[in-house]
């Protein structure tokens, strides 16, 4: 099973996530939506994250699912976010995630994040304010 994690993010927090997934997933690649348009057709999984400002996911990616909707119908779906308020994880996936994409998808998540004003400086923890635990729990229950 081929799983492409594609990602959006402007802080750094998305790209950590989708890293520490990878390492948790087998065969496993990594997409940066803002440098690289991925052909989806070549992957049996899909898991799409983003970062969220102002309760909206990153237009990349926005742009990406509106793009390929039907295409990820026929996937096994995923989501993430990665957002400094997780108690709006369920209105945030609400109001950028279609309804029959939402319903498709074996699991969806925040894995925390952080504004990118207080983003980790070159010496710091580049993991701060990431929930780890919550990657690999989301790991395991897309491989279920």
């Amino acid at each position: 099973m081929s799983i492409l994690v594609v990602y959006a993010t402007k802080s750094g927090a998305s790209e950590q996530c989708a890293r520490l997934l990878s390492e948790q997933l087998p065969y496993c690649r990594i997409c940066d939506i803002g440098s690289e348009k991925p052909t989806i057709d070549e992957f049996d999984s899909i898991i799409v994250g983003a970062g969220v400002r102002d309760g909206k996911i990153y237009k990349p990616l926005r742009d990406f699912i509106k793009k390929n909707h039907s295409e990820l119908l026929n996937k096994k779906i995923g989501y993430f976010i990665c957002n400094e308020k997780p108690r709006k994880t369920e209105e945030i996936l609400d109001e950028n995630i279609p309804n029959d994409l939402k319903k498709a998808a074996v699991c969806m998540e925040s894995f925390g994040g952080y504004k990118a004003y207080a983003a980790p400086k070159e010496n710091e923890d580049p993991l701060k304010g990431i929930f780890v635990d919550k990657i690999r729990t989301f790991a395991e229950k897309f491989m279920i």
